[in-house]
């Protein structure tokens, strides 16, 4: 019977091929979240060879996991043609999937993808979920490199794929904003940060700017760097928010 704890502790001594045959075994056996851990192995090359498109069959078997960090590696190698071939439509339908089934990066990709109306390269940074939502930044070799279409072509596939909408930016940074920070903390904070910003700038939403400084102060709290550079060009304390309204300062 396959051992997931066993497996991941293996995997956290750094005892890759051990771990990875287990992932395997729990694979074999139906166990999505293993076949998404060997599908992350495969991909990466850990305790494996490194092998993209097997790792694709084992990121499919696990498309369903809650969480939808399979649905994300899914869109990751549809994206920038990784052991598939490259397709921004297909990319895009999977990180639909993976916002919809609780992904945070997927969720900020789709809020950014509704702003600019163009299919993007991430980032931010990416997801592993050997054992959770672990932040790592991204390999490199997930960056587009290699016989790349023509950059006119290319640019013009990457704007066809959905129209630019802000209200539905709105929606998807207002899930990521929401989401429990546990085992997502920096990632939830940008979305804070970028939820916030809709108040303000007028994304999506009428302008409300004291409830954009207030979540602004809250992704502070939660650590997101842009919304403390943001406080302090503007010199927004949390005591201007407290006091009588009709003495407070707007910020600058």
């Amino acid at each position: 019977m396959y051992d997931q704890a066993r497996a991941m502790t293996l995997y956290h001594r750094k005892e890759y091929e051990e771990a990875a045959a287990l992932f395997l075994e729990g694979a074999e056996d139906g166990d999505a979240l293993a076949s998404f851990c060997y599908g992350y192995c495969l991909l990466h090359g850990i305790g494996v060879p490194e092998d993209a498109s097997a790792a694709k069959s084992f990121f499919s078997y696990a498309r369903y996991m809650e969480g939808g960090e399979s649905c994300y590696q899914l869109a990751m190698l549809y994206l920038h043609g990784i052991g598939v071939p490259r397709d921004y439509r297909i990319a895009v339908s999977y990180l639909r999937e993976s916002a919809e089934r609780g992904c945070v990066e997927a969720q900020l990709y789709m809020g950014v993808l509704y702003t600019t109306g163009c299919v993007f390269e991430p980032d931010i940074i990416g997801i592993s979920m050997i054992p959770f939502h672990t932040p790592e930044y991204r390999n490199p070799y997930l960056l587009l490199e290699g016989d790349l279409p023509d950059p006119e072509e290319d640019e013009e596939r990457r704007f066809s794929v959905v129209d630019a909408d802000a209200r539905e930016a709105f929606e998807w940074f207002r899930m990521a904003a929401h989401n429990d920070p546990t085992y997502t903390k920096e990632l939830v904070a940008k979305g804070q940060y970028l939820y916030a910003k809709c108040f303000i700038d007028g994304l999506g939403t009428e302008i409300n700017r004291e409830r954009g400084a207030r979540l602004m102060l809250a992704a502070g709290k939660s650590g997101s760097a842009d919304a403390v550079a943001f406080l302090e060009e503007n010199g927004i304390r949390p005591e201007h928010l407290l006091a009588d309204p009709r003495r407070r300062k707007p910020y600058r």
